[in-house]
């Protein structure tokens, strides 16, 4: 009796600490649980020159990789603007997957944390479209996602 009073009390919190993300076009199917920096409700709120840290748990690989490339590209007004990746943060199987992860089978179900360390960005005020994928060594989505977000000076 008391464990199902304890998992009903803890299933709404569960629910809520999600991002709410869409599926990219013609990406993979969206992992079944996404955080970024703890954000609840679109658009999330992303200050410039602050850290990023963004969740996603149960991503299933479409194929087989040796390797995964992280990318961040912004959608401003239709005008795509790449997003560096700095300091290697981009070799998403030294930076992010679960040791032992790469290479990846696939129908492999991993976990992936990005630790952005922030940088200025000279647009702020905005809501963006934000896109945050790893790609395998051929260029295919492995993961990918999409949310908006307001960037905050």
């Amino acid at each position: 009796m008391y464990k199902y009073i304890l998992l009903v009390a803890f299933l709404p919190a569960l629910a809520l600490a999600q991002t709410p993300v869409r599926q990219c076009p013609n990406g993979p199917p969206l992992p079944p649980f996404v955080d970024i920096n703890g954000c609840t409700s679109l658009p999330c709120e992303i200050r410039s020159a602050s850290p990023i840290e963004a969740l996603a748990r149960g991503i299933v690989s479409p194929i087989s990789t040796p390797t995964l490339t992280a990318y961040i590209n912004i959608m401003l007004g239709g005008i795509n603007i790449p997003f560096p990746m700095p300091d290697g943060l981009d070799d998403a199987c030294r930076n992010g997957v679960a040791s032992g992860t790469c290479p990846v089978s696939a129908g492999q179900t991993f976990d992936y944390t990005l630790r952005h360390g922030g940088m200025p960005l000279s647009i702020t005020g905005v809501v963006v479209q934000v896109e945050v994928g790893l790609r395998a060594q051929n260029g295919q989505l492995v993961g990918c996602l999409q949310f908006d977000a307001r960037i905050l000076p």
